[in-house]
């Protein structure tokens, strides 16, 4: 990275801050035909400690976009990490505006100390507005290879991506690229952030609006008109924490719907005069939830086996009904029959890389090279020929940024991982109509047609900081009309009292869970249910009816329009008002009644 004079690692600290906020308030310089030229900070630690920051010039990429860009043969491998400071990404306590980090939360600016850090960035962007400005940053190059920093000295933030080099382990794959985008008078806001990034994915053609995507494509077509109704089946409870099962000591599968219950819930909906849902046998295979995965077959006797498991589905699509599956591709246990060490990835050290003792025993993640070439064909074939149709549920995939794996017969770093990834989820497309997983990262955003849950902030993914004020639908302005979702862990079941079944870790009460779902224009799910009582879903499925055709449309602006009234606008030019106040709210010649929210239909809004 060239021959900077090197800093002493004491120094860092506070010449860091005061570097970082001269660099935002300074006078930009002129280029030679008079127009202002923007600058980055380049702040390069070694693996031996040394630090060199050197202040680069951006090219003009198009016009208010600056893009820095650094070659590979520059991305050396004595480099630890390297930080990116854009000129206008710090500001100072006190000052209007806001940072953003790509899971979806805002701080102001009121601290005098603080750091947030995020190595999960389910979008590889970042922002700030403050009042000299407001950008957005896309990372393009390298943008698995980075962290989301949060930093608060002296009262001065400053909102930087870190590249982190040495934890790559393997060569540069591609040039680190990011490119900033100044934002201006209606679009200088998060909204405007989101639907930047909305422009580049679609422009690039990343992704593609899900009103195009169900063309020909009835299955998708029916999960965007529907609900998600999971239930669980059953899994072994593994008390004993016990890591390697075998026949001897592996817990017995406990039971808790079986496939006889699957059909009675059903009929029982079908019965309430929801006519139609799309559900998800969770669970289904060899050893329950959880239990002996890669191995899926012989599907799981507890819960009645494989005829019975066929009777359900003839009978889900004699209702009416979709109905799909939930496997995993993230957990490889040692009691499967399909188990093989050469194919769970390994850590730069040549160790497997393992996780959690869960209900399999402990579980490994797996190269995805290997899950796409060796189990996936297979798999799809006996789920294909069970009768599953719909959005084929991937636990974990999404939930996820990709990892390396570093065995030399079959390396991947991350970019090839999430490309195989998405070879999965094309084949899904392909096989069921659809591919749903469990959260919003992006690097499957080609393939992806449902996310369970965008967030779980604070207290499933993420931990609480007090930088942070709130929650924002920016995952949902960049996606929403493109990939179907529920906004929280917790809004699943929303409309049901959190003592029912499971208790999902929530900021969020009964009645704040639904208003949240229509702010942030999720698609109703249910999961965490002992299914006892039917009639919410039917309520939830009346509510939905005149909601669900704004799945279609992209969501362009969103904000608090009054303390604890928030305003979501689509493109069509519907609007949802969501009135968290202690009062009703009058808004375009609307009352919003207190803890409601309400929709406002373009032609009404005509009138104003």
């Amino acid at each position: 990275m060239g021959d900077e004079p090197a800093l002493k690692a004491e120094h860092v600290g506070v010449a860091w801050a005061a570097l970082a906020l001269a660099l935002a308030l300074a006078l930009p310089a002129a280029a030679g035909n008079g127009e202002a030229v923007k600058h980055a900070l380049v702040r390069v630690t070694k693996i031996d400690g040394r630090i060199t920051e050197k202040s680069l010039p951006l090219e003009k990429a198009t016009d208010r976009v600056y893009r820095l860009k650094i070659p590979i043969k520059d991305i050396t491998r004595d480099i630890n990490t390297i930080d990116i400071i854009y000129a206008d990404a710090s500001a100072c306590k006190g000052e209007a505006g806001y940072f953003v980090v790509s899971t979806g939360v805002l701080g102001t600016f009121r601290e005098d100390k603080g750091r947030l850090e995020e190595r999960r960035n389910p979008m590889p962007i970042f922002g700030m507005k403050t009042p000299r400005g407001a950008f957005v940053g896309i990372v393009k190059g390298l943008k698995y290879e980075f962290k989301t920093v949060v930093d608060v000295t002296h009262g001065v933030y400053t909102i930087f991506p870190r590249f982190l080099i040495k934890e790559m382990v393997f060569d540069p794959y591609e040039d680190l690229v990011i490119d900033f985008h100044a934002l201006e008078e209606n679009d200088a806001n998060y909204s405007g952030m989101a639907r930047a990034y909305r422009a580049y994915q679609l422009g690039r053609g990343e992704v593609t609006p899900l009103r195009e995507r169900v063309k020909g494509n009835p299955q998708l077509a029916y999960s965007a008109d529907t609900m998600f109704v999971r239930v669980k089946h059953g899994i072994k409870i593994n008390k004993l924490k016990i890591e390697h099962q075998t026949s001897s000591n592996e817990p017995p599968v406990t039971v808790f719907k079986s496939f006889d219950d699957l059909m009675a819930i059903m009929r029982g909906l079908k019965a309430l005069g929801v006519e139609k849902v799309e559900m998800c046998s969770v669970g289904w295979n060899s050893g329950g939830f959880d239990g002996r995965f890669p191995t899926l077959f012989p599907v799981e006797p507890a819960f009645g086996g494989a005829a019975k498991l066929r009777e359900a589905i003839a009978c889900a699509h004699g209702l009416g009904y979709q109905i799909v599956c939930h496997v995993c591709n993230t957990d490889f246990y040692t009691v499967s029959d399909r188990y093989d060490e050469y194919n769970v990835a390994k850590r730069s050290d040549g160790s497997l890389h393992k996780h959690g003792v869960l209900a399999g025993g402990r579980a490994y993640y797996p190269c995805f090279q290997q899950v796409d070439n060796v189990y996936i064909d297979d798999d799809y074939k006996g789920l294909a020929d069970l009768g599953f149709k719909g959005t084929h549920h991937i636990d974990v995939t999404s939930c996820i940024t990709p990892y390396p794996c570093f065995d030399p017969k079959h390396p991947c770093n991350r970019q090839q991982t999430a490309d195989y990834m998405n070879q999965i989820g094309e084949k899904a497309r392909r096989t069921f109509g659809g591919f749903g997983s469990e959260g919003p990262c992006d690097h499957v955003a080609r393939t992806l047609d449902y996310a369970l849950y965008v967030t779980a902030y604070p207290k499933w993914l993420g931990t609480p900081n007090p930088l942070i004020d709130r929650l924002i639908p920016l995952w949902q302005i960049a996606y929403h009309g493109i990939i179907l979702s529920n906004p929280y862990y917790s809004t699943i079941d929303y409309n049901y009292p959190r003592e029912s079944g499971d208790k999902p870790h929530t900021s969020l009460t009964q009645t704040t869970r639904r208003l949240k779902l229509y702010e942030f224009g999720g698609r109703p799910t249910f999961y965490f249910n002992p299914y006892t009582d039917l009639k919410p879903i039917k309520e939830a499925y009346d509510e939905y009816h005149p909601m669900k055709h704004l799945q279609y449309e992209f969501m362009d602006f969103h904000d608090e329009i009054a303390k604890d009234v928030f305003l979501t606008r689509y493109s069509d030019g519907s609007e949802v008002v969501s009135n968290y106040s202690g009062k009703a709210f009058r808004c375009k010649g609307r009352t919003i009644q207190a803890m409601d929210y309400k929709l406002i239909k373009p032609r009404f809004l005509g009138l104003f």
